[in-house]
């Protein structure tokens, strides 16, 4: 609260109201209502997308020196989920293309990101087959336990696939030595998209440069029971494409499966799974639609 006192005197703001939301203040003040955060100075992040000319983020108060973050408040208005959804992957598509660079890769992080794939992929491999063992030895199964061996060669498929084209992938890195980089939001959700006058992406504070189809992995992983992804691909291209070894890794990171515990309650447990293989079916689908060398399933 000093801080904030400290940072109100120094910008001539006198305050009407405060109000508390988790890590942030809504200030209400005589020069209208800012949103405030401390310890998150983000003027860098803010100079580099003007300079870019991408505007879709609130106006920001600091100087880069000022270690906090006060950006205007913006009275959101109300859009439909399915609106929101496609205006967050239309403006990943403009953040892309307006930041988008291409330059030699980092090899040694390069061949990082392959090795943690493949020790994930074996360790996941182990994990399910162990697993799956177990459940054949107990005489009476749980819904939960039954609906998971019965659908396991789902996991050992996808896990096949990103086992055999990380290694594609990582070779033609190696051939090509150039991969794409933007100015990637790390966190895009529909809460972080706000619509009034204007379409704001807020909470930029896990931004940094790395490769675009980061973004685009995370809006599906989030949305993926309400979206097509082909809707996704399609209006995200209507901005920037996808290049060939992006795509696949896109569909190498959306196929590595997540690691299934039980709990005591089974029906949540039941829920939790269907939900989870609908998921798992449509990267299937996706990867048979798109990949010659891959048995079905």
């Amino acid at each position: 609260m000093n801080k904030l006192k400290e940072v109100l005197e120094r910008s001539g703001l006198r305050t009407k109201s405060l109000r508390n939301i988790g890590s942030s203040w809504i200030l209400e003040t005589d020069k209208g209502k800012f949103v405030y955060k401390e310890n998150k100075n983000l003027n860098n992040i803010y100079e580099y997308l003007r300079v870019r000319d991408f505007n879709y983020f609130p106006r920001y108060y600091q100087d880069k020196d000022d270690n906090y973050n006060l950006t205007e408040y913006i009275n959101s208005k109300e859009v439909p989920d399915e609106q929101k959804l496609n205006d967050l992957i239309h403006l990943s598509g403009i953040l892309h293309r307006k930041t988008s660079f291409k330059k030699e890769v980092d090899m040694d992080k390069i061949k990082e990101i392959y090795e943690n794939i493949v020790s994930e992929c074996d360790y996941l491999r182990k994990y399910y087959e162990d697993l799956n063992n177990y459940i054949d030895t107990v005489v009476f199964m749980s819904p939960a336990e039954y609906l998971l061996v019965s659908n396991i060669d789902l996991f050992y498929y996808l896990l096949s696939f990103v086992k055999l084209e990380v290694n594609n992938w990582y070779k033609n890195v190696l051939e090509n030595k150039v991969l794409r980089y933007s100015m990637i939001h790390n966190n895009l959700s529909l809460e972080h998209i706000l619509e009034s006058d204007n379409k704001y992406l807020i909470s930029w504070d896990k931004a940094k440069i790395d490769m675009p189809i980061l973004d685009l992995i995370k809006i599906y992983q989030d949305n993926y029971y309400d979206l097509n992804l082909e809707d996704l691909i399609r209006e995200y291209e209507s901005e920037i494409k996808i290049n060939d070894n992006e795509y696949l890794f896109f569909l190498i990171r959306l196929a590595i499966p997540k690691r299934i515990e039980f709990t005591k309650n089974t029906y949540l447990d039941c829920y939790n799974i269907n939900k989870y293989l609908v998921y798992l079916r449509k990267i299937v689908a996706l990867i048979q639609k798109n990949s010659k060398t891959n048995e079905k399933v």
